[in-house]
């Protein structure tokens, strides 16, 4: 039978918010009283304590007394306690135990705002041992990460980072920090940088950062490094950077003295083949012409050495350093289920198969444009979208990678139709927008009630967008068939297929409004190569000319394939777009995007991130 001179914890917390001296109740222990009654009572005793205790040790009662509160889940009434405590004459360290209890309780309820403002109740002009400003920097990089404000989590890992000395916590804390800077937009970094208030340590990791995030050419970015190195010689960055940029200090540029250039001289990729090799060599002759080193170069037919077993031998007995192809993308999966590859391949196109680390892939998959569409997309706020692509290999692949890549993000494809023939694209639209439903449902009611009535007809409501893949002469159709069925305000991103690459404001009105991505070489200002190679050929702007662009960039790429695996935030400046290399030794492409704008594409600027 209970006591009846057991106070509950909420008479006993009244009793001494509301009364600054009350006697204290005494009770003999029973065996009958639960944990949870022993706690209750262990807490009303530290606050009958607190009454009669002088403000000091009064303050540390009551924070005892929180804290176990918040141990039994009770944290309304632990903040109550809390906030009643004058803290303003208190020891530095009594005030710490106070703001963190405070401050953690805030963060578990995902009100960082308010942990913030807890925390702020300790004034940085009082010094802190160590552990407890380490406890202090943590608590407000989680608020910060609560409140998506990667600057300030930034800031705050840079100072806990300084106070850590077990090289392994320090280590952890310097891949965090640069993982925030690499998720930092360039302007925004760069804002950080010339801000004139970083401290020495903040201001270090700005820069380093920036230098490798500017300098698009790798060996830019090598004398960025060298001179960042000069400047910052005490910085911890150096001492302990972080491992991406620890690669790229330990690694050099090797100059290729002799390479394979292996590609189909004869049958169906002959052309192809071609356009890529005149593409490899005008950027080789440019490099020549610049006073840049250059390899011997040896022409390899991949029709004749045609198995990975004469393309080792041919390896060997050539001397060859690095063979950039093949192709075909059957001889680059023949490649990747072989065990171990002499010399770096640098393929031309993409293998599906896991590969081993030294066969590098670079190719034009329509599935990269996809996920670039999925991931623009995206970034402007769009989360359900409806697809359209054509009945086709490629157009299978391309819808296939889009809905992988949206959905990854936490976006959802609501809708999707296929199309083979021009003569029924307007039911496939229809079908897409559900008007088809429509029109059914209006039929069925006059049928019902005998009469014709008016119907508005309305598109579906489900979708922020659309994404599109088609060739012009499609693409030009959809897009007026979009508006015919009421949908004329609904954004469209679209794949590189629906520009020939040359522009057409007659033809291309119709397109007006449409959002796609393509390579610099399309769509960005034309380089000192491309403009070269467009004095002497006329197809450089057909959906041809991307080709020389590819055999261009498996030149400018090829010195710098350690470097990418070196560092995850290396990007190379090519023709087909920022390359970088993923997992898998597969180099990937950020694009730019344009807007059909008057019938001509008009480039933006980058979505951010």
């Amino acid at each position: 039978m209970m006591n009846p001179l057991r106070l509950s914890l909420t008479a006993s917390l009244l009793a001494v918010l509301l009364v600054g001296c009350s006697t204290p109740t005494s009770r003999a222990p029973t065996s009958a009283a639960t944990p949870a009654e022993r706690q209750q009572d262990a807490i009303a005793a530290l606050l009958d304590e607190a009454s009669r205790a002088q403000p000091i040790r009064a303050a540390e009662l009551r924070t005892e007394a929180a804290r176990k509160l918040i141990d039994a889940n009770q944290r309304d009434q632990a903040i109550a306690i809390l906030e009643r405590i004058d803290t303003a004459l208190l020891p530095p360290i009594l005030r710490f135990d106070i703001a963190t209890l405070k401050a953690g309780t805030a963060l578990e309820r995902q009100d960082s705002g308010q942990a913030l403002r807890y925390l702020a109740e300790m004034p940085s002009s009082e010094p802190l041992p160590t552990a407890q400003a380490i406890e202090l920097g943590e608590l407000r990089a989680q608020a910060y990460q609560q409140q998506q404000d990667s600057t300030g989590e930034l800031r705050e890992l840079i100072k806990v980072a300084q106070l850590r000395q077990e090289p392994a916590m320090r280590q952890a804390l310097h891949e965090r920090i640069w993982a925030l800077l690499g998720a930092l937009p360039t302007d925004g970094l760069q804002r950080l940088a010339s801000a004139g208030e970083a401290s020495y340590y903040e201001q270090g990791w700005y820069e380093l950062a920036i230098n490798l995030r500017t300098s698009t050419d790798l060996a830019e970015q090598y004398s960025n490094l060298d001179a960042w190195r000069t400047l910052w010689q005490s910085h911890p960055a150096l001492q302990q950077p972080p491992k991406a940029v620890a690669a790229l200090f330990d690694s050099s540029i090797m100059p290729t003295r002799r390479i394979g250039l292996l590609l189909p001289q004869s049958g169906s990729l002959a052309k192809a083949a071609s356009a890529i090799s005149d593409g490899f060599m005008a950027a080789y002759y440019q490099a020549q012409r610049e006073g840049r080193p250059v390899p011997e170069i040896q022409l390899l037919d991949s029709t004749l050495v045609n198995t990975p077993e004469q393309l080792l031998n041919l390896t060997r007995t050539m001397q060859l350093e690095l063979i950039i192809g093949p192709l075909d993308k059957n001889y680059v999966n023949q490649l990747a289920l072989t065990d171990t590859l002499p010399v770096p391949v640098l393929a031309l196109n993409n293998s599906n198969i896991q590969a081993p680390g030294n066969l590098y892939q670079l190719g034009l998959a329509a599935e990269d444009e996809a996920e670039a569409a999925a991931l623009r997309a995206w970034q402007d706020g769009n989360r359900r979208m409806l697809m359209m692509i054509p009945e086709t290999d490629w157009g299978s692949r391309v819808g296939q990678a889009f809905v992988r890549k949206f959905e990854s993000l936490g976006g959802q494809v609501v809708g999707a139709v296929t199309f083979a023939e021009q003569a029924g694209l307007a039911d496939r639209v229809a079908s897409l927008l559900n008007i088809d439903d429509n029109e059914a449902r209006t039929k069925r009611v006059q049928q019902a009630i005998g009469n014709r009535i008016q119907s508005e007809l309305q598109p579906r409501n489900d979708a922020d967008a659309l994404f599109l893949s088609a060739l012009p002469v499609d693409a030009r159709q959809i897009k007026p068939l979009l508006a015919f069925n009421y949908a004329a305000d609904l954004p469209v991103y679209a794949t590189s297929h629906l520009y020939n690459g040359s522009p057409n404001s007659l033809s291309d009105i119709d397109l007006n409004g449409i959002l796609f991505c393509d390579l610099p070489w399309v769509i960005g200002p034309p380089s000192t190569l491309k403009l070269a190679m467009s004095q002497q050929r006329e197809d450089t702007d057909t959906r041809f000319g991307r080709l020389y662009a590819l055999g261009a960039d498996a030149f400018t790429v090829h010195p710098y394939l350690e470097q990418l695996r070196a560092s995850p935030l290396t990007r190379i400046s090519g023709e087909t777009g920022q390359l970088y290399l993923t997992e898998g030794s597969r180099i990937a492409r950020d694009l730019p995007w344009a807007r059909f704008d008057n019938g001509v594409p008009s480039l933006l600027t980058p979505a951010s991130n």
